[in-house]
């Protein structure tokens, strides 16, 4: 019983660990060009944004079999306000969608992937 016990956990695992692997290529060129974004809105904001965006403090969610990879962090020092962020993928490359809900579509479409590594109460 034991046996299986363990078996059951460590396939749960693998498994886990290979559903984002399939994404990885996707979500990190989201994070690229999000770091990037919040280095210049620090900059513009002398003081007010985080300096850096740092993905362990912020959700993941990868919608569309990867076509869309939408990043939620709060990216202003002392607001709680979570924005959120969308990149369309296309021919490889990531293009962020300035004029798309994407708290919206967040909250009405089921992703295939997520990482939510902050508490959104809301």
């Amino acid at each position: 019983m034991k046996k299986l016990l363990v078996l059951i956990v460590v396939s749960v695992a693998i498994s886990a660990g290979c559903s984002s692997s399939k994404y990885t290529d996707k979500i990190e060129k989201a994070v690229n060009q999000q770091q990037t974004y919040q280095k210049h809105l620090a900059q513009k904001q002398e003081g007010d944004a985080h300096k850096k965006f740092d993905k362990k403090e912020a959700n993941i969610y990868v919608y569309e079999k990867g076509k869309y990879v939408t990043l939620a962090y709060k990216p202003l020092k002392e607001d709680a306000e979570v924005h959120y962020y969308t990149y369309k993928f296309k021919n490889g490359k990531a293009k962020y969608l300035s004029d798309f809900n994407s708290k919206g579509y967040t909250q009405t479409h089921e992703a295939d992937y997520k990482e939510e590594n902050m508490n959104i109460n809301e």
